[in-house]
């Protein structure tokens, strides 16, 4: 067993404006989104590594009975434990016009312009890097509607990460000269309203994602941008009421993410991407017996996924059962009880690589009371 604690402290500031316009040009009717956004992140990234009884770094437990009452210790190791602070600035401006050319066809064209700009810096060693990046993203999509109650949707767009990755928190020298990952997402779809008050929606797409990050063998601390994956998957969701007292939220979804190129001697072209299960379920029933109570059952379903995407460590199939229960006491008073994993199965909910696999939680109960004044 191993220990540490990771603090990552943020501040943020952000503003996005939208302005909508409406007009016409003969017969063809214009709602164009014009929109800007600006923002700063500052920010502490700051690890410790955990020391059993103040000495050791691992302890060895029994996996029969793992709870440790061994006490621990946290300090900051200069050489591997992250401590930096970081500045984010960006700043975003877009356009996009949806064209109603008749009552049953529309078109959708949009850009969007990114400009991020990431420093951080090494309070050990007081190095400061800098990442500017300037994105363009384009999206465009078609709307069709042969019934009132029926549409049918393509669409295309392109997206990045940058290449400090989803949490802005460091830069090191590899990547720092890293480009941005690239999305591009294809996708057709529809939404069909079965009553006024239940809606069901479906679509395939298929994603792929280029520039993914792999250590460079020869260069450590840098990287070879060329990692690539291509997911396609079906979803399908219903949505609403099937009777005043009876609402339903449900959905599915198959989901096929694969490796395309060789990345190193394990993670290889036609790998399943770790952490993505083919199959999950989910449906939530709740229903109102009388003004004041009202009750919730739901299931949750995932079928079996790799902890990482080199395949060689299986996380099983999962199906979790959860409940809640409800009262409105008056307009102002209400309350909740929640239970989660209902039947109280043992499950492994995800995993943070091969060796680092997160037990679901056991059954949970949680009370809550609301008022609205």
């Amino acid at each position: 067993m191993q220990a540490y604690n990771n603090e990552t402290d943020r501040t943020n500031y952000f503003n996005q404006t939208d302005l909508t316009y409406k007009f016409g040009t003969g017969p063809i009717r214009h709602t164009v989104v014009f929109g800007a956004e600006v923002g700063r992140q500052n920010g502490l990234n700051y690890r410790q590594s955990g020391l059993f009884n103040g000495v050791s770094s691992t302890i060895t437990i029994d996996p029969r009975n793992p709870t440790s009452y061994v006490p621990v210790t946290f300090a900051n190791n200069g050489g591997t434990d992250a401590n930096n602070t970081y500045k984010l600035n960006l700043g975003a401006v877009y356009v996009q016009d949806q064209v109603e050319i008749t009552r049953y066809l529309e078109l959708i064209g949009g850009l969007r312009f990114d400009h991020f700009d990431l420093t951080s810096r090494d309070r050990r060693t007081f190095v400061e890097l800098n990442r500017v990046d300037d994105l363009v993203s384009p999206r465009a999509g078609v709307l069709f509607k042969p019934l009132e109650n029926l549409s049918i949707y393509g669409s295309y767009s392109i997206s990045y990460l940058p290449s400090a990755g989803d949490q802005f928190s460091a830069l090191t020298p590899g990547l720092a000269i890293a480009a941005p990952e690239k999305f591009v997402n294809k996708e057709v779809g529809l939404k069909y309203d079965i009553f006024p008050s239940l809606q069901f929606a479906t679509a395939i797409y298929e994603l792929d994602r280029t520039n993914q990050r792999f250590a460079d063998p020869n260069n450590a601390g840098f990287f070879i941008l060329s990692g690539a994956t291509k997911t396609r998957g079906l979803e399908a969701s219903l949505t609403g009421y099937v009777t005043d007292a009876w609402q339903i939220t449900g959905g599915y979804a198959y989901t096929d993410a694969r490796i395309t190129s060789n990345n190193s001697a394990t993670i290889v072209a036609g790998n399943r991407v770790g952490l993505v299960p083919y199959n999950t379920f989910s449906l939530w029933n709740r229903y109102q017996f009388t003004e004041q109570w009202a009750a919730g059952l739901g299931v949750i379903h995932y079928s079996n996924f790799f902890a990482s995407s080199d395949d060689t460590v299986l996380i099983p199939e999962f199906t979790r059962v959860d409940a809640a229960v409800f009262f409105r006491l008056n307009e102002t008073w209400r309350a909740q009880l929640n239970i989660e994993n209902l039947l109280d199965r043992k499950y492994y909910s995800t995993a943070d690589g091969n060796n680092n696999i997160t037990p679901g939680s056991p059954r949970v109960f949680r009370l809550s009371a609301t008022a609205n004044f």
